[in-house]
């Protein structure tokens, strides 16, 4: 390609100015980004970054009657959809994170976590242990963000150990009392995870047509994916009072994102095509992030995630596998003007 230039300079310069300067091409995303002009983006300033959850191309919500769904391609119903989101950030034309500053006054949203909640609260079990859900649904995250030239979009499912408040003071968020939590978002019952003295970060239960049967003959009326961390020990040396083993957080990073006309999809087909929610015949009904748990290697797979440690003392259990660029559940689309 190179020798074709070299040869034909004349042309060049015609075409350029034939055309107002130069020769655009829809494969230039995929070029070496170095080596292309910064492109103009998103200026900052009052900033909502959108999600939504869907099944392929349907948009799914409370109740939703889903088709094609793993690798036995079942029908399903969604019966809880929920995500926390942290540290969300834009990404400038230079290649820096900018997070975004989180409104405060909105109820969804505490220091730098939020709750993302697709399903809304006409799933939820009215009366459970006393913890009400957050009326209604919520798929956005807002905020602000200083003036730049902005480009891409990064942000960190999960909930954080800890973060910093306005006056500067630590602040335990995954681990603390389920009955004094911090911030409402942080208590609500079907996102607490006692057993790991955390939060599930994300919830996504499914009920098959059928249910999911086991060779024993049992069954259940659903199929569950709790993500979370795991083996969380007391640790009084950080805020929250605990350290896990398996912190189970992942980032997702896109260099193309604009806020005015793009939003976030987490696709449920994607994120369980590699399990069949009809069968199950190991110790959960799906998968608890728990690492003997055989439904859980292909769903921490599409997730980016590495269930277990590679090696036996390598700590790496727990981690991502790589910098969240490459993404198989999480896609943008463009928002219907």
């Amino acid at each position: 390609m190179k020798k074709f230039w070299m040869l034909a300079p004349a042309l060049c310069l015609s075409l350029a100015g034939c055309l107002g300067g130069g020769v655009s091409s829809s494969e230039s995303p995929a070029q070496n980004q170095d080596a292309s002009p910064p492109q103009p983006g998103f200026g900052g300033g009052a900033t909502t970054v959108r999600f939504a959850l869907k099944s392929g191309t349907q948009p799914v919500s409370c109740g939703s009657k889903l088709s094609n769904i793993g690798s036995s391609h079942a029908n399903a119903q969604l019966t809880e959809g929920m995500m926390y989101v942290h540290d969300v950030a834009l990404i400038t034309d230079q290649g820096q994170e900018v997070p975004l500053q989180l409104d405060q006054a909105n109820k969804w949203q505490f220091l730098n976590l939020a709750l993302l909640d697709f399903a809304g609260g006409s799933c939820k079990q009215p009366n459970v242990d006393d913890n009400q859900p957050l009326d209604g649904s919520n798929s956005d995250v807002v905020g602000t963000a200083p003036a730049g030239n902005y480009t891409g979009l990064s942000f960190k499912v999960g909930v954080p150990i800890s973060a910093k408040n306005a006056q500067g003071k630590e602040v335990g968020l995954n681990h603390q009392p389920a009955h004094s939590p911090p911030h409402p978002i942080l208590g609500v019952y079907w996102l607490m995870w006692e057993w790991q003295s955390g939060h599930r970060f994300m919830r996504v239960d499914l009920a098959p047509d059928g249910g999911v049967k086991r060779q024993d003959g049992s069954g259940d009326p659903k199929w569950s994916f709790h993500l979370g961390s795991t083996d969380c020990k007391p640790d009084r040396n950080i805020a929250g009072g605990y350290r896990c083993g398996k912190p189970n957080r992942f980032k997702v990073m896109f260099d193309r994102f604009d806020p005015k006309s793009d939003r976030v999809v987490l696709d449920v087909q994607a994120l369980f095509a590699g399990n069949d929610i009809t069968r199950d015949d190991s110790a959960d009904f799906g998968c608890k992030s728990n690492v003997t748990d055989a439904e859980c290697q292909p769903i921490f797979d599409r997730l980016g995630l590495r269930l277990n440690e590679s090696q036996p003392g390598a700590n790496d259990g727990g981690q991502p596998l790589d910098d969240g660029r490459h993404s198989r559940v999480f896609r943008l689309e463009k928002i219907a003007s």
